[in-house]
């Protein structure tokens, strides 16, 4: 899966510091990113993907959001969200102005929002070290904010800006997905999306 790319894996030790050689030596192969792109052409399709990956859930991990404003960070949520069985999705958005929303349904998904936090000890006052040992999968919007505190099994997701056929005047609805993790346990989940992309 696109995996032995050195600057991809500089570029992932660099995000979670919180990896060291003892975990997961990504130069040496001891452990391989793994990565995959996804393109959507709108924001139902990434609500889409997002459904998906929620259904493979199974409580306790960490999503790392990263992408500009508007890229889509809460849109997706919102369909992580729906796959976890919680029929109230549609009330997600951005919980910039409380920082933090929960949401149960199968499994419950503790949605944090980094973007106007000084410090990551912000977000350690909100609990966020004590949830990480809860069955709460954990969201982080504009993650890159408080990496510090982000463990290395965390799945990082960048959402960009991108152009699809028949997009001549620039980006529009087109949204480029790109999941990436040192931790193996995502390996099947990220599967499971390139195989769903490529079939379409």
């Amino acid at each position: 899966m696109g995996a032995d790319c050195p600057a991809d894996c500089q570029q992932l030790k660099l995000f979670f510091p919180s990896l060291s050689p003892g975990r997961a030596d990504l130069e040496t192969g001891t452990r391989q990113m793994q990565s995959v792109e996804r393109l959507t052409r709108s924001a139902k399709e990434t609500f889409e993907v997002a459904r998906q990956l929620g259904e493979e859930l199974a409580g306790g991990e960490v999503l790392a959001l990263v992408g500009d404003l508007g890229a889509g960070k809460t849109t997706f949520t919102r369909g992580l969200v729906c796959g976890t069985g919680c029929e109230e999705y549609m009330r997600v958005n951005s919980p910039t102005y409380v920082l933090e929303q929960v949401y149960q349904g199968r499994i419950p998904v503790r949605h944090y929002d980094a973007y106007r936090l000084d410090s990551p000890y912000e977000l350690e006052d909100l609990g966020f070290q004590e949830a990480l040992s809860t069955e709460a999968v954990l969201v982080v919007e504009w993650a890159d904010r408080v990496q510090s505190l982000l463990p290395a099994d965390s799945l990082l997701l960048e959402l960009s800006f991108a152009r699809s056929d028949g997009d001549e005047e620039g980006p529009g609805n087109a949204r480029l997905l790109r999941f990436s993790s040192a931790d193996g346990s995502w390996e099947r989940r990220l599967a499971g999306l390139r195989c769903r992309a490529d079939n379409e």
